[in-house]
């Protein structure tokens, strides 16, 4: 599935429009983000822009694509940290690194993890859940939208604080692990904050904590998970652009001057709050670099040690 934005002019280093693959399927936050995007990047760019969904695999498949794709501009990635840098660390075969591979090229919106529980649970807090896992083996679960990354880590976190093994139950996608979680056939689960927003906002789950050395500005009253007692949980996780690896200077300040300038349009913004996103208004391309390798250094550590 695909969106087309058209503008009248076709740079010149450009043989055609510029695609934005994303790697996952159409309707997601992800998917959202590039076709609210596309209109304000074909404006600065003057290129038509095409949003490409790719998805499968946890996001392995399309970032593979534009992995393999010509370094001339012509190809841009909007994924997940978790597709470009923990896909990798636990599927070997995926046939990317995010630091050998791939030019990070802006940051877009950065969201927390968090962990909920349903309304009827009688936990009301994320000490309460640890002592209930530990003394019922039926509340030992918790859903997951993707294998690997935050989401395992955070129930391994709690499982291990509690003195307990709490079981990963996969899911594609949260939005089909949400209404088990909602109907109590989850004993818990781990959602990114746009989803835990929403849920809670229906008052229909409880959240417990969230990731992050800060409490989230969307959820001021959810301790983080260090504040309720578990540490190690405090990065959170980001949509940035990515292009092929050798993808020339010039063409990568330039989309990033686009990217920069369509971040900053009321309308983008207002969006994207109400997308329960944090809008990195100003991400350049060493801030955007910094970020993925201080993403890469935390999972490649992370992974290492649980070997």
């Amino acid at each position: 599935m695909s969106t087309t934005v058209s503008t009248a002019a076709y740079a010149a280093e450009y043989n055609g429009p510029v695609r934005i693959v994303v790697p996952f399927a159409a309707g997601g936050a992800t998917d959202a983000l590039a076709r609210l995007l596309a209109p304000g990047l074909a404006r600065e760019l003057g290129h038509t822009v095409v949003v490409e969904n790719r998805p499968g695999a946890s996001g392995q498949i399309g970032t593979a694509y534009v992995k393999n794709a010509p370094a001339d501009g012509s190809v841009y990635l909007l994924a997940l940290d978790h597709s470009v840098v923990i896909v990798p660390l636990i599927t070997p075969t995926a046939g990317y690194d995010a630091l050998r591979d791939f030019t990070a090229l802006g940051t877009v919106a950065r969201f927390q993890w968090v962990l909920s529980v349903p309304a009827t649970s009688p936990a009301t807090t994320l000490q309460q859940f640890m002592a209930l896992a530990k003394d019922d083996p039926g509340k030992r679960n918790y859903g997951v939208p993707l294998m690997g990354g935050m989401p395992d880590l955070i129930g391994s976190s709690v499982g291990k604080k509690a003195g307990v093994a709490i079981e990963a139950i996969p899911f594609n996608g949260s939005a089909l692990m949400m209404p088990q979680l909602i109907g109590g056939q989850l004993a818990s689960g781990v959602t990114g904050s746009p989803e835990a927003v929403t849920m809670a906002r229906a008052k229909k789950v409880r959240l417990l904590a969230v990731t992050g050395d800060n409490r989230s500005q969307l959820l001021p009253e959810v301790p983080t998970f260090a504040e309720a007692g578990v540490p190690g949980l405090n990065l959170n996780s980001f949509n940035a652009f990515f292009a092929p690896k050798n993808l020339p200077a010039a063409i990568a300040d330039k989309f990033n001057v686009a990217l920069r300038k369509t971040l900053a349009d009321p309308d983008v913004r207002k969006q994207v709050s109400d997308m329960s996103l944090d809008l990195v208004e100003s991400s350049s391309i060493p801030d955007a670099r910094s970020e993925l390798e201080r993403t890469y250094r935390f999972w490649n550590t992370t992974a290492a040690a649980r070997r």
